[in-house]
């Protein structure tokens, strides 16, 4: 089962001097369990590629599937593909307006008709997630919260739809470095235990190459690398440029140093990573 893309184009504003293809026949499948980072500059079409992915926006030309229904067909099939897909945009906690936060995370499993008992099963149970304790944060004010904890209420009330999809665009955006850290843990935490597909758009390179397990690369509408982190970063340096995008610092100190001269194996995308190879080829280097 997956999200799949048949060669999507959309056109914003089309028959107006404000014409603008914001997608230009993207194909793509995002299989069921994946940890996809989408990456790219401003403008590139990230946001609108994943906006197609529940529906919030149609192609103007090609079509989405999830799970093998079309988005794009009025009816029931269609209707519930799209509750497997959540959303979570920027500055997600701007969306939040209950008195509690219990209130705000049951929102969308009362609107899905669901009983009392089961609304605040759901409610438990995301907030565990996100790593709020129950107790401690059902009956706070969602506004007396930090910045990242905002956050990770407003991602709760997504995951309360319990989504087989979770799309997150730009969720460490204007947060401090502890914040980041909060979310990011947070979703990789979210991966690691459910199995959910989780689909991010992120600015930050260090963060996708230790996150995901592939990255697709936007660039003027189109989709210009997708693989492996190791694959995009290692080889696409070029292709990244011209994208706007920085390779991460990661992969940049790696290849310096072959450049100068140290048989460093290069396919390292954290600094974890990094730090055993170079040791290893300072070892093989001193063996010499």
């Amino acid at each position: 089962m997956s999200i799949i893309l048949e060669a999507v184009s959309h056109i914003y504003m089309a028959g107006t001097p404000y014409e603008r293809t914001a997608l230009n026949n993207v194909s793509l499948a995002v299989e069921r369990g994946e940890f996809v980072g989408i990456i790219g500059h401003t403008g590139s079409g990230k946001s609108t590629l994943v906006q197609h992915m529940n529906g919030l926006i149609k192609p103007t030309r090609g079509r989405v599937l999830v799970d093998g229904a079309d988005l794009a067909v009025k009816g029931q099939a269609a209707r519930l593909a799209r509750r497997k897909v959540g959303m979570v945009f920027q500055y997600p906690e701007h969306q939040l307006f209950e008195e509690t936060v219990f209130e705000d995370v049951a929102f969308g499993p009362r609107n899905l008709g669901l009983g009392p008992e089961e609304v605040e099963k759901r409610v438990q149970q995301s907030l565990k997630i996100v790593g709020l304790d129950y107790d401690d944060y059902a009956g706070r004010s969602p506004f007396r919260l930090s910045g990242g904890q905002m956050r990770r209420v407003a991602i709760a009330g997504v995951l309360a739809l319990e989504p087989e999809y979770l799309i997150l665009d730009e969720p460490s955006a204007g947060l401090d470095p502890r914040g980041r850290d909060e979310i990011f843990g947070q979703i990789a935490r979210l991966h690691r235990e459910t199995g959910v597909t989780v689909i991010l758009i992120s600015h930050n390179m260090e963060e996708v190459a230790r996150l995901v397990r592939r990255v697709i690369v936007m660039h003027r509408a189109e989709v210009s690398l997708d693989g492996t982190p190791q694959e995009v970063f290692r080889q696409g340096a070029e292709k990244l440029n011209q994208a706007g995008v920085e390779v991460p610092n990661v992969t940049a100190l790696l290849a310096r140093l072959q450049a100068q001269g140290l048989a460093v194996d290069d396919t390292a995308v954290t600094a974890e990573e990094a730090s055993r190879a170079i040791l290893e080829a300072l070892r093989r280097r001193g063996a010499c």
